[in-house]
């Protein structure tokens, strides 16, 4: 294993490690201790005005949206690496499917019409999930070897797709979906032999 992908492995295992651990707290109903990097952050002037329900539910939830972060970006930049070895400068063009390059343009386009800070100067950063998916099914000639299985791979990122929906729109998981999630990132490693 290359000591890039030892480091991704190391970082997701504490991520899961920190996943269980909010669990048993959400378990017991009490919390042993805040991350105060993130509590440091939080405006106090308005913050305390949510029900503490809610500010539970996304202290709960934090971590699933940290891990799903990695994992989305992860992917990401496997595309990218992929497709420019198969297609070198061209990867964007020559790479990515026709009705997703241009649904990532018009994206980035009407983020610059709207006067804001553009996301990403990467394309690739205005695909969505599901995209990155269809990706990685169109183009399986740049994938070869990446990956023990691509039909794994399509099973796992359908399941993942599934899972950001609620950590996407700001729904707490249900338990049996938190496991699915550590067990779908699981899968997803196993998919790339690691």
């Amino acid at each position: 294993m290359k000591p890039v992908d030892q480091v991704k492995r190391f970082a997701t295992n504490n991520l899961l490690i920190e996943a269980a651990l909010d669990q048993a707290q959400a378990d017991l109903g009490m919390r042993v201790s805040e991350d105060p990097s993130i509590e440091a952050e939080i405006d106090e002037t308005y913050y305390p005005q949510f029900d503490e329900k809610y500010r539970a539910e996304a202290a709960d939830m934090a971590v699933n949206f940290r891990i799903f972060y990695c994992l989305e970006n992860s992917i990401r930049e496997l595309i990218l690496d992929a497709l420019s070895e198969e297609f070198s400068d061209e990867w964007w063009v020559e790479g990515i499917p026709e009705p997703i390059r241009l649904a990532a343009e018009k994206l980035r386009q009407k983020e610059i019409d709207t006067g804001g800070v553009p996301r990403s100067d990467n394309l690739l950063d205005y695909t969505t999930f599901g995209e990155l998916a269809q990706i990685i099914e169109q183009r399986q000639q740049a994938f070869e070897g990446k990956f023990t299985s691509l039909k794994a791979v399509n099973k796992v990122l359908w399941q993942l797709n599934m899972l950001r929906g609620p950590i996407a729109h700001c729904k707490p998981l249900a338990e049996d979906e938190v496991l699915r999630l550590h067990l779908s990132l699981r899968d997803w490693f196993r998919a790339q032999g690691e």
